[in-house]
């Protein structure tokens, strides 16, 4: 009785609901603190809809996202001659009108743009056949231009290699596509020499009709991206080697290779 007496004057006195008051003002502190942050971590209710940035340029983004409260970020570029130069081809997240995903302000962007160049290291074909050395460079993305000059020794064989003029460094590297000038040995002779034909704009059907006017010249044709048959059928050069300049010749039975692809 005594122990209940005591307890009912402390449920009852000033303390105890000071106290009392007191720990309930932290709780409910505590409480609306968590979940206001929890409420600003998480931004619930907010729905952001994504746009579609794919076939947009890279400096076009900052307008595409205005108002958005999104942010972006390049996080890759891949090699891709077919496209302008930083064109968007990917995006996370992907857009909303295929994902039917929206997500929170803040949320980064991440995009993959495409560039029209790549670095490739030249291999060296000094003392190589011709033939070879044209098909080292060619595997590489390189395209040559030949200029022969009177040789009994080196007949046939690569004398030297430059871009640009300059002689080519080992293990240098150079854009893709860049010209590769190559210096071949010839036996001197009567023998005329063949101008290379400009191809370049060209189907292969309308290229091998051009080159049936030229005797002693082959084609040799590389098809890019070409799916169906139509594809090739239509498809339009975009690159030769060895390259059509005024002072590229060729002898007979040389080979000119081309790259076609569709036009975009």
């Amino acid at each position: 009785m005594r122990f209940l007496k005591k307890l009912g004057n402390f449920l009852i006195s000033k303390k105890f609901w000071i106290n009392f008051l007191l720990i309930l003002i932290v709780w409910v502190g505590i409480i609306w603190g968590t979940m206001s942050y929890f409420n600003s971590y998480a931004r619930l209710g907010e729905a952001i809809a994504v746009p579609n940035l794919i076939g947009n340029k890279a400096p076009d983004i900052p307008a595409l996202l205005t108002n958005k409260d999104l942010k972006y970020e390049i996080i890759d570029s891949i090699y891709n001659p077919n496209l302008v130069e930083g064109t968007i081809i990917f995006q996370k997240p992907i857009a909303t009108d295929s994902s039917g995903l929206k997500v929170k302000s803040g949320r980064t962007i991440q995009v993959r743009v495409s560039k029209r160049t790549r670095l490739v290291t030249v291999p060296v074909v000094v003392s190589k056949s011709q033939r070879f050395a044209e098909a080292m460079l060619t595997t590489k993305g390189l395209r040559t231009r030949i200029e022969y000059v009177a040789s009994n020794e080196d007949q046939g064989s690569v004398i030297d290699q430059e871009y640009k003029g300059q002689p080519i460094r080992k293990d240098q590297r150079l854009p893709i596509n860049s010209v590769i000038e190559l210096t071949v040995g010839k036996k001197a002779t009567n023998e005329a020499m063949i101008r290379v034909p400009k191809l370049k704009g060209l189907t292969i059907k309308e290229a091998q009709d051009r080159l049936n006017g030229i005797e002693g010249v082959r084609l040799f044709a590389v098809y890019n991206n070409c799916i169906t048959q139509a594809d090739s059928t239509q498809a339009k050069i975009n690159k030769q080697t060895p390259v059509a300049m005024d002072s590229s010749k060729v002898p007979k039975g040389s080979t000119i290779t081309v790259f076609a692809a569709p036009e975009q």
